[in-house]
């Protein structure tokens, strides 16, 4: 991710986050970060995934038991804090039945090279917990 956060600066980024869960279902593996997708949009202060090639790369995911777990993006040389974009678009994500994924992970990367900050977060049921923020 902080490579792909290096290369877009100043610009915002993003991809999915692929993985699986523990036999509990207690912990998430996130095994895959994604590059941002073909099509994306970047400016300075937003960022639009495009979908382009994504559903290749599920199904593959899902034959080896791996699937969607959610999404990550940058703030360039900014607060990892989530937007009000940010949180409205994870709850949708949490309610999309096609992606089976009703908790969502989200990982904002903040910062620069020299000071990175991370954000990451689980959201359900229009709410969301925030698992870790690292400065």
């Amino acid at each position: 991710m902080l490579l792909y956060c290096e290369r877009a600066n100043p610009y915002e980024t993003g991809g999915i986050l692929i993985g699986n869960y523990c036999l509990n279902q207690t912990a998430a593996n996130i095994l895959q970060i994604t590059e941002p997708p073909k099509n994306s949009k970047h400016a300075r202060c937003n960022f639009h995934r495009s979908s382009c090639g994504l559903k290749k790369l599920l199904d593959a995911a899902w034959d080896q038991d791996q699937f969607y777990l959610g999404e990550w993006h940058y703030h360039p040389n900014a607060s990892t804090n989530p937007s009000y974009t940010d949180i409205s678009q994870m709850i949708t994500l949490a309610h999309n039945s096609k992606l089976k994924c009703p908790e969502p992970i989200l990982i904002i990367v903040g910062g620069h090279s020299n000071n990175w900050e991370l954000y990451v977060s689980v959201f359900s049921n229009k709410r969301y917990t925030i698992l870790k923020q690292l400065k």
